[in-house]
């Protein structure tokens, strides 16, 4: 057996409380990415994926007759995958049991990043959603589609479209649009009674509109909440009613969170749903989700004011990040930034800098002068991601870091600003 050196294992869990669904969505994004740059020489990498269901001893008594199986096949086969095996049996023997959205374990002889030397590594993912299959596989590549099904845009747009008449209710899932339900309002159209009459008829038909609007309201929460969950909103309709339906407050606090847009149709009911998502094609096409669209809106409001609480640049977001001024911090996926830290060998004093993913004079600079403590000149040199440099951060004053990945007008506003900014919950003096 080869003697490789073994890389502690790293572990990614995507169901961490507190932390945003943009930052998990990132960090997972980043692994595979990371994972999928890897090529092993042969056959040697070994990628698992465990559905919640299953249990400890069965998944080893799996691996150990894979494993018995390839040896019977070939009596060739490679010490790496030989120790990278014995890696995941090991690692998951001293699992109590497995997550509830169950787990990921990609292991094999992989090139150090820093050292340039062949180290045995193993990572373990906690996927955002449950794995429904096992499968295990060996190959001289990672096996991630599985990881990769799970970043693709799982956006579910319900749809409202209405006038005083009859409302309509669309699900669009993916390519699929399903025409819910159509409701009638019963209001009589208006009239022109004249005098005391007039005002009394024209109450009544507030009061029937009301309670018309109560009942779109309650459709909109069974079919979006209660029947399937949406992830966005979109309600159209002719003339002014929608709007009178909106501004009165009538949608359940999460539906009215995650309205997209409001469009005027020729039509309303079902007949004008298909109309509502056809004018609505350029939002959804490069959709932020609502609630950072209107993070980066609330920025640039605040940007524009004399006395305002938002701040912009890398330095002042940390900055406002560690006094507790920050209540929200934005950043962009393409801001190529992170935190490099120079490990001592012999006494682990550590100094770090902030840089340019690509300024590998900067990382020389700062590991050429010996340790400032013991006087040693070797170092190990370990990276951060910004989005953890800035999650550590907001953890210790429960702010919030928002990643904007989608290609939309709002990543394109915080991009313009050097790709990092704040909204602020006070500013000390």
């Amino acid at each position: 057996m080869s003697d490789l050196p073994i890389q502690k294992a790293t572990f990614f869990h995507a169901c961490q409380t507190g932390t945003s669904n943009s930052v998990k969505q990132h960090r997972l994004r980043k692994l595979i990415a990371w994972l999928s740059d890897k090529e092993g020489r042969g056959k040697e990498f070994i990628s698992l994926y465990i559905p919640p269901e299953e249990t400890i001893d069965s998944t080893i008594a799996i691996l150990k007759r894979e494993s018995d199986l390839a040896i019977s096949k070939s009596e060739n086969i490679n010490d790496r995958l030989q120790e990278a095996l014995k890696s995941v049996i090991q690692h998951i023997k001293n699992q109590q049991r497995f997550p509830e959205n169950g787990l990921a374990i990609f292991a094999g002889a992989l090139i150090s990043d820093s050292t340039e030397e062949e180290i045995l590594s193993l990572r373990e993912i906690v996927p955002p959603e449950p794995i429904t299959e096992f499968e295990y596989a060996i190959d001289n590549h990672f096996q991630l589609e599985p990881l990769r099904e799970m970043l693709r845009e799982q956006r579910i747009v319900g749809v409202i479209v209405l006038d005083s008449k009859e409302a309509g209710f669309g699900i669009l899932n993916g390519d699929r649009l399903e025409l819910i339900e159509n409701i009638t309002s019963g209001i009589p159209g208006k009239s022109g009674k004249g005098g005391q009459s007039q005002r009394r008829y024209e109450r009544e038909r507030e009061m029937e509109l009301t309670h018309y609007f109560h009942r779109i309201a309650e459709h909109a929460t069974k079919a979006f909440l209660e029947n399937r969950k949406v992830t966005v909103l979109v309600v159209g309709g002719p003339g002014p009613t929608k709007d009178y339906f909106l501004k009165g407050d009538y949608l359940h606090y999460e539906l009215a969170n995650v309205l997209l847009n409001t469009v005027d149709t020729q039509f309303a009911g079902t007949q004008g749903v298909k109309e509502a998502l056809a004018k609505s094609s350029e939002e959804l096409k490069s959709m932020c989700a609502p609630e950072q669209k209107r993070t980066v809106q609330q920025l640039l409001a605040e940007l524009g004011k004399q006395h305002n609480l938002a701040t912009y640049g890398l330095d002042s977001v940390l900055d406002s990040l560690k006094k507790g001024e920050a209540e929200v911090a934005l950043v962009t996926d393409n801001a190529d930034v992170v935190e490099s830290a120079a490990v001592c060998k012999r006494c682990g004093l550590s100094k770090s800098i902030i840089m340019n993913k690509k300024n590998m004079r900067a990382i020389r600079e700062m590991i050429s002068s010996p340790c400032a403590r013991c006087g040693a000149a070797e170092y190990e040199v370990e990276e951060k991601d910004i989005v953890d440099v800035l999650e550590d951060v907001a953890s210790q004053t429960d702010a919030r870091v928002e990643v904007i990945s989608a290609e939309s007008e709002e990543k394109a506003k915080l991009t313009a600003l050097g790709g990092f900014a704040a909204l602020l919950r006070f500013r000390s003096k």
